[in-house]
């Protein structure tokens, strides 16, 4: 099952209602004058579509090679196609990591699946893009340590820089935000990169064993 047979409106339904133009310049405003930053806005914006990625995802045991195959492989519907829209704008410091986990599908013998279509990404919305991107290297961390010895995890491992990027990272998006209908922007962005992953877990579930 390759994911194309899902429709990017699909969990619309499930998105929190989104302030006024007003109310929104509010929020920022708020949030900033405590000493927050435009991405801690989006995080909280995001928040339930994250917690219902992560969910998704639950019922993959890492420690199963079957398991860890059908997590690879619902991976790899949605990304190369994200990175594609994305490359060359947004964060300059920015990479890509399909690479990495078609050599790991190689290595366990499995075939890349048909990526999934992507939505249109615009200069501001590829930081939406960016920040679900850039955030699933710090999980892969995690993932990568519940791996048996021996498995292949370029795709999972962390870089030696990780950290220091991902600051990086924060401190470019909190520069490049210019307002409320910035983060509108960015948040929709984000907020879909999140289904692109859900609707591959979802197609990869049902071959679970």
């Amino acid at each position: 099952m390759d994911g194309s047979q899902f429709t990017q409106t699909q969990y619309r339904n499930t998105a929190p209602a989104r302030e006024s133009a007003a109310d929104a310049e509010a929020i920022v405003t708020e949030l900033e004058n405590r000493g927050r930053t435009a991405r801690f806005v989006l995080r909280d914006r995001t928040r339930e579509e994250h917690e219902a990625t992560e969910a998704a995802f639950a019922p993959f045991d890492l420690e199963n090679i079957d398991h860890y195959r059908a997590f690879l492989t619902a991976h790899a519907m949605a990304l190369p196609r994200l990175e594609l829209r994305v490359t060359g704008l947004g964060w300059q410091g920015w990479h890509p990591r399909y690479p990495r986990l078609a050599d790991d599908l190689a290595a366990l013998g499995i075939p890349l699946p048909a990526p999934m279509i992507a939505f249109s990404v615009t200069p501001v919305t590829a930081w939406g893009v960016q920040y679900v991107l850039e955030g699933s290297r710090l999980g892969g961390r995690v993932l990568s340590d519940r791996l048996p010895a021996g498995t292949p995890r370029r795709y999972l491992s962390p870089d030696p820089d990780m950290g220091g990027n991902w600051q990086s990272f924060c401190a470019a998006f909190d520069d490049a935000c210019t307002g409320a209908d910035w983060l509108d922007e960015v948040t929709d962005a984000a907020i879909d990169t999140f289904r692109a992953f859900r609707r591959g877990a979802v197609a990869m579930t049902e071959d679970l064993r």
